[in-house]
This record gives structure tokens, C-alpha cells and sequence, in this order.
């Protein structure tokens, strides 16, 4: 839970609405990056692969492990062998990854932001929303409950913390989200509020 932010994978119901806003397929094309997964220009990714393909790794140890593990699934896995010359692993933090400015139509970031620091999540948004094209989507998700479980155990002010993690959030959504700000996926477990 420290690590990722999650009690239980994320499942594929989730994964959909994160990529809601790409278009229409021309054929299944997941393409992964650090910090979550990239949809582009050229493709759809197939929502349940695509989002095991972004899930990151938990302990920092882990990392080489997730990388192995993502590679022998970019040659055995068919939705991402198929893709797999479009896709770069990058075993990087999204922190110091270099993110060209309006490059990506979309940006799935399944970070687990409660985690972080208020100024880090500001920094990597920020990131984010320049990294995209004009008119690019940003999606992202925190678990329902979440924040009113978290007071329950922290101390004031690692709640103070997850307050103003919170509403570095909601400033973002308000500010460039699409109108209908997204919603709950209650089929996935634990149920989470995606954004876009």
C-alpha cells in the first residue's frame, strides 16, 4: 500500500475509462511509458493489456523485475507483440524522464499520488499538461475512500499532507478537465475515481 497506493491490481474496467478518450481503434496498439501508459496517434490500446502494460513496478527493487517481466511480455503477449516495435520501456522515474512538450495526445498516469508530496504532484501535472498536445487528454484515478481510510491511521500532518494532495488534484481536474470530470468505476476493487 506504501508503494503503490493499492490493496489489489487495478482491473480492466478501470483501464477502459482511463483510455476513453483515445479514438477509435484502427487496430489494437498499447504503447507504454514511464510513469503509466501513452496512447498516440496511430492506435487504440486494448484496455486490459494495456493497463497491466503501464501498472509500475512497487519497491524501487521490484523495478528490474516489472522491466524483465514487461519485455518477455512485449514477445509473448500477443496485443503487445503486436505493437511492440511502437513501445519503449523506459526504466526511469517520471521525474527525471525527459518529456518533449505537446507530444502526446493522451497520458494515462496511474501514479499513486496520495503517496507524494503536494509540490511533486503540482510538478509532475504540470509535466504532464505541458507534455500533451493541444486538445490532449490526461487521465488519471485515486481509490474511493481513500483519503477519509488514510485520516484514519496518519497523524495530523501526514493528513494535512493528504488534504493538499487532494486539492492539488482537484485544481488540475477543474482546471483542464473535459467538463464532465470523470467518475467511479464500482467494479473495480477498490472502487477509484478516475479524472480526465
Amino acid at each position: 500500500m506504501r508503494t503503490t497506493g493499492a490493496v489489489a491490481p487495478s482491473g480492466s474496467w478501470l483501464a477502459r475509462r482511463l483510455a476513453a478518450p483515445l479514438p477509435a481503434p484502427r487496430r489494437p496498439q498499447p504503447a507504454a511509458r514511464p510513469g503509466g501508459l501513452r496512447g498516440d496517434r496511430y492506435g487504440h490500446p486494448r484496455a486490459g493489456r494495456a493497463h497491466r502494460a503501464g501498472r509500475p513496478a512497487g519497491r524501487r527493487r521490484d523495478q528490474p523485475r516489472f522491466v524483465r517481466l514487461l519485455s518477455e511480455a512485449l514477445r509473448t503477449d500477443r496485443a503487445l507483440a503486436a505493437a511492440s516495435e511502437r513501445i519503449r520501456i523506459v526504466p526511469e522515474s517520471i521525474c527525471r524522464t525527459p518529456l518533449p512538450e505537446n507530444s502526446y495526445d493522451m497520458i494515462v498516469s496511474c501514479l499513486p499520488f496520495m503517496n507524494f508530496a503536494p509540490d511533486m504532484v503540482r510538478s509532475l501535472l504540470e509535466r504532464y499538461v505541458a507534455a500533451l498536445v493541444p486538445g490532449g487528454h490526461l487521465t488519471f484515478f485515486g481509490y474511493l475512500g481513500a483519503l477519509s481510510l488514510r485520516r484514519l491511521f496518519v497523524d495530523r500532518a501526514e493528513a494535512a499532507r493528504h488534504r493538499a494532495v487532494a486539492a492539488v488534484l482537484t485544481e488540475f481536474s477543474t482546471r483542464y478537465g473535459d467538463g464532465e470530470g470523470g467518475g467511479v468505476v464500482w467494479r473495480n476493487l477498490p472502487p477509484a475515481r478516475f479524472r480526465t
